[in-house]
Order: structure tokens, then C-alpha cells, then sequence
């Protein structure tokens, strides 16, 4: 079972995913966070893609904390917390880890958003001339 973080608590994991991508290189701005559904692809992507490991390593923490197992089928009360030995197939915990990407990618969206005037103000800016087209 997947679920959500309160919205605080996703509201900081987004914002903390989003500045240390942008402190590891990511061009995220309003252009990526307002891009909806077609830029929700990418977003994981560039995020998490510039983020050092230790950050990336807290990040993903956050969002395996959402999986629960349950450990009886007969009761669907009875979960309890994913551990190592939950996953045998490879690919599994990265389809289960973006599962709980999904439910969360609105709240990275809104950080990128909340943060693109930082972002601008910190990206370097082209110069007129490599704007202009040739003649």
C-alpha cells in the first residue's frame, strides 16, 4: 500500500529535493514546473538526477516510507514498514519507489514553482548577442 505524506511534510521533501538539485547544477524553473503533464516525465529526471547522493539517498528514504506491506491478506490492517527482503526482482523497488514518486510529483511541481524566482536570479544570463538570430 502506497500513501501519502501529509502535505507539510511533502511540502519540505519537495522543497529540499528542489534546492539540492539546483545546488547541484538542475535548471529547474517556472518553464519545468509549470510544464503539467507533459514535463511531470522529466521531472524526476532532472531533480533527482542533480541531487548529491546523500540528498538523493534522504529523498528516496522519504518516499519508500509511504510503502506499506500487508502481512496478512485475510486482515488488511496488519502492515508494517518495507524492509530489504520485501524486494527480489530488481526492478521492483524502483517501480515501487515510482509509484510513490506519483502520488508526491504535484508537491515537487509546486516547489519548482515556489523557487523559480531564486532559480532565475541564480542561473547565469545569455547575453543579447547569443539571443540574436543570424542575419
Amino acid at each position: 500500500m502506497i500513501t501519502r505524506m501529509d502535505a507539510f511534510t511533502a511540502d519540505k521533501w519537495a522543497r529540499h529535493a528542489v534546492q539540492s538539485a539546483i545546488r547541484g547544477g538542475a535548471r529547474i524553473g517556472a518553464t519545468l514546473a509549470d510544464s503539467g503533464m507533459a514535463g511531470l516525465a522529466s521531472v524526476g529526471l532532472e531533480i533527482f538526477g542533480f541531487m548529491d547522493e546523500a540528498d538523493l539517498d534522504r529523498a528516496f528514504d522519504k518516499l519508500i516510507a509511504c510503502v506499506k506491506i500487508r502481512t496478512d491478506p485475510a486482515n488488511p490492517n496488519m502492515m508494517r514498514a518495507v524492509i530489504a527482503s520485501d524486494f527480489e526482482e530488481p526492478d521492483t523497488l524502483g517501480l515501487v519507489r515510482g509509484a510513490a514518486f506519483d502520488c508526491h510529483v504535484g508537491f515537487l511541481l509546486a516547489a519548482a514553482r515556489q523557487l523559480s524566482p531564486l532559480v532565475a536570479a541564480l542561473l547565469p544570463t545569455e547575453s543579447p548577442v547569443e539571443n540574436q538570430s543570424p542575419a
